[in-house]
């Protein structure tokens, strides 16, 4: 089935469900290795963007498609007192992506919320994203991204580092 899935599927889609099908444990990377072998060479580039650590394949679209544009990324990186965030972009910018089974009850609401509030004491800048924004208006997704990116405050200023932000 994986083999077929590289002819007929968009590349996107693709690291999509090979993220997904690494995670739950459905195919180890050795296995994987050996499917990417016996298909044409230039599916072997997809083995060097397939991350297990992605949760979501909203995580694995927003994370290919920085990395299309070069803009640094860290996936499930730990913060204190928050936990773990989907992407954090260079040192400060973190992106949470919210498919609605996972965000749309009450406690999960509040705990997002918590969350956002506790990463804004810390300093960090906050985009929660959901699933329509993701993979209907990435345009726009992006052009906040890079533009923010291009202001350097993705990273920790001077003035963060001096009030022990950083």
């Amino acid at each position: 089935m994986l083999a077929h899935l590289f002819r007929c599927q968009p590349r996107e889609n693709v690291i999509v469900s090979l993220d997904s099908a690494l995670r739950g444990g459905h195919i180890l990377r050795p296995e994987l290795r050996d499917i990417v072998r016996q298909l044409p060479a230039k599916y072997a580039e997809y083995l060097d963007l397939v991350d297990m650590s992605s949760e979501s394949g909203l995580e694995t679209k927003a994370r290919l498609r920085l990395r299309a544009h070069n803009i640094p990324y860290r996936t499930q990186v730990r913060i204190s007192r928050v936990g773990h965030v989907d992407l954090l972009i260079g040192e400060r910018l973190v992106l949470e992506l919210d498919g609605e089974a996972w965000h749309s009850g009450p406690l999960a609401y509040a705990e997002d919320r918590r969350r956002d509030l506790e990463l804004l004491r810390q300093g960090f800048l906050v985009m929660r994203l959901s699933f329509s924004q993701v993979m209907n208006q990435w345009n726009l997704v992006e052009a906040v991204i890079t533009s923010m990116v291009a202001r350097r405050e993705h990273l920790w200023s001077a003035r963060h580092r001096r009030d022990r932000l950083a």
